[in-house]
């Protein structure tokens, strides 16, 4: 028996496309997402991570170039000119 409610903060995007699907599933929201949790917490499905951490390997380069040049007086020394 469901005891407990839990809310989440989703764009509007997301809740459209969540009763979408929903509806295509002939289900719940609730339960699509109740599903989708139990999957996480069963080791089945794992949360996206970052795309910048998946890419990470490409940008290997990124440390051996000069620092931030919007700070640095020589690469702004003819800015706006």
């Amino acid at each position: 028996m469901l005891t407990e409610t839990l809310s989440i903060k989703v764009s509007k995007t997301e809740k459209n496309l969540l009763r979408r699907v929903a509806v295509e599933a002939k289900s719940s929201p609730s339960r699509l997402l109740r599903d989708a949790l139990q999957l996480v917490l069963a080791g089945t499905a794992k949360p996206q991570s970052a795309l910048f951490e998946k890419h990470r390997h490409l940008f290997t380069h990124l440390d051996q170039g000069p620092g931030d040049l919007s700070t640095n007086p020589e690469h702004l020394r003819n800015f706006g000119k």
